[in-house]
Parts: C-alpha cells; sequence; structure tokens
C-alpha cells in the first residue's frame, strides 16, 4: 500500500526497531489477458495476480480513517439537492470508482470509501489506500480497471463538498429532519435525540473546518493528486501537538503512485525517503493512516500514543500488495502493437531510458528492485516537493526531549524537521499496540535490497516504469498529459490541460487532456506545476519518438 499511496509513506532507516517489529510493501507476476467480471459498468479486470476476493477486500478493508460516523455518511445528502453523498453519479463526479454493493460493500460505496467498525467509539466512514491507487482507463467503450494504479480522485473537491452537505444539513430543516430520522434510526438504543445530533454534526464541522484552513494552498490540487507529505506533516506537527505556528502550507501536490512492483523497491515514496526494509514498509502504511484522517494522541511524557491505527490489517494490506504485477497493454480491447516499431523503440529505450528504469521480470514473484536516485536539480522536475521536505522545520513541543523513536535514537531538539516527529509518532503508536504490530510484520515481511546511504532527501526516484500506459500524467507532479509529450523538449510540452478524463488517448499514450465535465485545469506556469525537466531522450526525431512510444506500451 502505500503509497496508499501513499504515497503519504514517510519513514526514517530504523534498522534498530527491527529487533521489536519488522514489515514490507507492494507488487507481483501475472500475464496479459484479461476476464471481464460484473459490477456497476461491467468493468474489465486485468490480470495483475489478484483474485477477485483480494481486490475486494483490498478496496473496503478499513486501515484507521475516520471522517465522519458511517450513519452520518450513509444519510448525508448532497448540499444543493436531497440526492444522497454517496449517489453513484456524485461520486465518479469527484473520481471515485464506483461499484455494486457485495459482501465486502455491502451499501454499494466506492472504491476506497470504508467503514471503520469500532464497538466501542461506533462506526466511522474513511478512506483506505485503494482510493488514491486504483485507477481506471476507459479504451473504445470499455472501463478497465487498474489494480495498485493512479486514481484521479479530486481529493479537496471531496472534502470540500462534504463540508457543504454538512453545513447544508444543520440550516435547512427538512434536510436535517430527514438526515436526523435515518441516523437515529440506525441507532435505536444509543439514546441519540435530534438536538444531541445537530450538537454533534456543528462539532465536526467545526474541527473540519479547522483541519482544511490549516491545510490552504494556493494551488489547487485537482483531480489526481495531493501533497501528501505536506498534510501528515502538518497532522502531527500542528493538529497533534496543538502548535499552531508549525503550519505550512501543503503547497507541492504529486500524483498518487502506483503500487505495483512499489513493495520490491529498496526504497518508496518520489524522493525516496522511505526504506523499504522493515521496519519501515509498517511504517509508511501507519503513516498513511494518519494522513488520512486518521486520529492519534500524544500526551506528554507518555511512551506510547492510543491511536486509530489498524495495524493488523495493514499486515493484511502489504502482503496483498506484494502480489500484485502490473497491468499489460490490452490489445484485444485496444491497438494491437506494432512488432516492427517496438523492436526500434527497444533500441532507443535501451539507448536513452534503461539507465534508470530498469526492465522487471513479473514471472519473478521474488524480485528485488533497486530506484535510481538522481538529485532534483540534475533531473530538473519541479523542486517544491524535495524543498519543502528538506528546508522545513518545525517546534517539538511537549516532545522536545523525547528520544526520537520513543525507546532509543538521539533527544528530539527543540525544532526539527517534522519527519523526525512524524517518525516518532508512528513508533508511539505501532508500540502502543506491541502485539498486533509484531503480527503485522510476520504477515508482511519479504527481503528487499538495503536502502541507500542517506540523510538529506534531496533526490527523486526513477523505479521501473512497467504499466506506465496506465498511469498518466507524468512527473511526479503529474505535468505532463501523456507518454509522447514526455518525449519532447520541455519547451514544447503543454502549458495547460485537463486532468480526470479516463478516457485513453490510444495514440500519445495518457488519459484525454481537452475539457470536459467534472475535469480539473492544469496550468503548468503555477508553482509546484512546473513541467520542465526530465529531458532524456528528447531530442529524438519524429519516427523515434513514436517508435518509443510503441516499446513503452508493451511494458
Amino acid at each position: 500500500m502505500t503509497n496508499i499511496t501513499p504515497r503519504w509513506l514517510l519513514v526514517k532507516k530504523v534498522p534498530q526497531l527491527s529487533l521489536l517489529i519488522l514489515g514490507a510493501m507492494c507488487a507481483s507476476g501475472s500475464l496479459s489477458t484479461h476476464a471481464v467480471a460484473p459490477s456497476l459498468q461491467d468493468t474489465v479486470y486485468l490480470q495483475q495476480g489478484w483474485d477477485h476476493k483480494t481486490r475486494q477486500a483490498i478496496s473496503f478493508t478499513s486501515f484507521g480513517s475516520r471522517i465522519i460516523p458511517y450513519d452520518w455518511f450513509i444519510a448525508l445528502e448532497q448540499a444543493d439537492s436531497s440526492a444522497l453523498f454517496r449517489d453513484t453519479s456524485h461520486m465518479a463526479a469527484l473520481g471515485f470508482i464506483v461499484t455494486s454493493p457485495d459482501e465486502f460493500n455491502p451499501d454499494g460505496l466506492p472504491v476506497g470509501i470504508v467503514r471503520d467498525a469500532d464497538k466501542k467509539n461506533g462506526d466511522y466512514v474513511g478512506l483506505t489506500c485503494a482510493a488514491c491507487h486504483t485507477g481506471q482507463v476507459k479504451i473504445n467503450g470499455k472501463r478497465i480497471r487498474i489494480d495498485g494504479g493512479q486514481a484521479l480522485i479530486d481529493f479537496t473537491g471531496f472534502e470540500n463538498a462534504l463540508l457543504a452537505s454538512l453545513k447544508a444539513t444543520v440550516v435547512n430543516d427538512d434536510k436535517y429532519s430527514r438526515f436526523a430520522q435515518q441516523v437515529i434510526a440506525a441507532a435505536p438504543t444509543s439514546g441519540l435525540t435530534p438536538e444531541l445530533l445537530k450538537t454533534q454534526v456543528k462539532s465536526r464541522i467545526a474541527e473540519l473546518e479547522k483541519h482544511y484552513a490549516v491545510n490552504a494552498t494556493d494551488v489547487a490540487y485537482g483531480h489526481g493528486r495531493l501533497d501528501a507529505f505536506g498534510q501528515i506533516f502538518n497532522a502531527i506537527a500542528v493538529e497533534a501537538l496543538g502548535i499552531p505556528e508549525n503550519i505550512h502550507s501543503p503547497n507541492a501536490p504529486t500524483s498518487y503512485p502506483v503500487l505495483w512492483d512499489a513493495s520490491h523497491l529498496n526504497v518508496v515514496q518520489w524522493n525516496a525517503s522511505a526504506p523499504n526494509k522493515e521496519p519501515g514498509p509498517l511504517f509508511q502504511n501507519a503513516i498513511t493512516a494518519l494522513a488520512v484522517y486518521g486520529t492519534v494522541t500524544v500526551p506528554k511524557k507518555k511512551l506510547t500514543y492510543q491511536s486509530s491505527i489498524r495495524i493488523n490489517n495493514l499486515g493484511d494490506i502489504q502482503r496483498d500488495f506484494y502480489q500484485l504485477s502490473a497491468p499489460r497493454w490490452p490489445a484485444d480491447i485496444a491497438d494491437e502493437l506494432d512488432a516492427t516499431k517496438m523492436a526500434k523503440g527497444k533500441i532507443l529505450y535501451d539507448q536513452h531510458c534503461l539507465e534508470c528504469h530498469t526492465l522487471v521480470d513479473p514471472a519473478d514473484k521474488k524480485r528485488k528492485l533497486t530506484a535510481v536516485l538522481t538529485h532534483y536539480k540534475e533531473v530538473g522536475t519541479d523542486p517544491l516537493m524535495v524543498e519543502n521536505f528538506i528546508n522545513h522545520k518545525v517546534k517539538s513541543g511537549v516532545l522536545e526531549g523525547d528520544k526520537s523513536m520513543v525507546l532509543f535514537g538521539d533527544k528530539l531538539p527543540a525544532e526539527t524537521s517534522p519527519l523526525d516527529l512524524v517518525t516518532h509518532t508512528a513508533a508511539g503508536a505501532l508500540l502502543n499496540q506491541p502485539w498486533q504490530t509484531i503480527k503485522a510484520i510476520f504477515k508482511e515481511y519479504r527481503s528487499n535490497e538495503a536502502p541507500p546511504e542517506q540523510t538529506i532527501y534531496n533526490s527523486y526516484k526513477a523505479r521501473p516504469i512497467n504499466g506506465i500506459w496506465a498511469s498518466a500524467p507524468y512527473l511526479h507532479n503529474g505535468s505532463v498529459p501523456t507518454i509522447y509529450d514526455l518525449l519532447l523538449p520541455a519547451a514544447q510540452r503543454p502549458v495547460s490541460f485537463y486532468v480526470g478524463n479516463i478516457e485513453l488517448d490510444l495514440v500519445k499514450v495518457g488519459h484525454i487532456s481537452s475539457e470536459a465535465p467534472n475535469t480539473s485545469f492544469f496550468d503548468t506556469s503555477l508553482r509546484g506545476n512546473s513541467n520542465a525537466g526530465h529531458e532524456y531522450g528528447t531530442q529524438l526525431n519524429e519516427e523515434e519518438r513514436w517508435d518509443l512510444v510503441e516499446y513503452v506500451k508493451s511494458l
């Protein structure tokens, strides 16, 4: 998982903690044919190493995210109508993948929106890694699910729509009456009254408004992007520690990374900041849970921290992602690949791409992959994500003087990197449930190559690009719409386009990027949105460029 996606997966190399706990992450083998499974849209599922049970379990297993009570979400209407918020057309407009009800998802929620069951505190609705790390494309009228792929959800659009619906509910008497009647009926022995419920809803509105204010940014994320690092840093350094002066705008959104092969790599995250040897993966996924509405309490002078993280579920999710493989080009739905052009394209790939983007043998289920790191100034792509990460400092507050890894490590200074506070907090949350942590590590453990020795995360990571045809747009910040455009000199790439259309451009390879309903405008002139850099293979002539595109489709 993430990398859900995490990406959302930050961890320092902490080999000492493996004496206490262990863990690993995403991908595995499969071939190229596909099977059609019935769903709301007669979705086509490619063979990526998962059966339908595994796919549904990944899609609807909670890792501890809690946005609002579950019964509220089921009853909540859209702000401007009496249609339910969870109506499939509304959720699809926000970029979510809608599905039919089944045993894993009895209420027919979209992929990645899940029920977090809690007998003590009541059930909540939240997100899980599949929300951001499940893709879909449309080819010749057929909708194809991409397991572990890049989602195109509009994260802030979803947040703003949810808040607007809650606000409309408490001020509109008819809307509130329908909402309260259903919520109270769902819990007849709770003693809940309409007046008490309204007080609870208003309280949650205030909490969400405060949370959104902390994470305000001038550059819209749009479909398919999130500044996960910025938001998790604020979640811990600002909200959990109660230090408003630690606020830093999460203004460097990145695309949700694909998760096939991720658990086989030695490092993950766009800036290679997360080592992928145990206990790194469990840390990454615990932090992911905290990043998307997980809860954690960080009291002064406590060694461990209570949290909502479903640690046992993290072990299951990570174990299953290790079996995932990249989707192969669906030649029986799309165009057949041109063997002559592919052969010429492979020669060009070996000359211009292979040094950084190594090839993968998906049949090797225990493959060990090593990412290639390139200094961010050398690769020349937008620097904001890396510069925010390496330059940001925050106050430690009540954690000042505590050991960096709770039970060992250097003492945290008065001012430190937010990564230090996040890893400390994750360690405290994991140690609060030691038996669950140990079990999760044994479930998910896989042997990977050692991560590089680094203390400054000033590089961008190049990974194998198998399945790249299904993971547009490109570069870490999603600033280039198609593979063909990426092979152009930066000055010739599109300066603006639209994101959110799942229709695949079979020629240039990427999503159709013209204006359409429920898409986001992407302006590369804005800070954090630059499409510069990565000028590798950009001096090819047109024929060579198309040959390389054809070969890349086959990976």
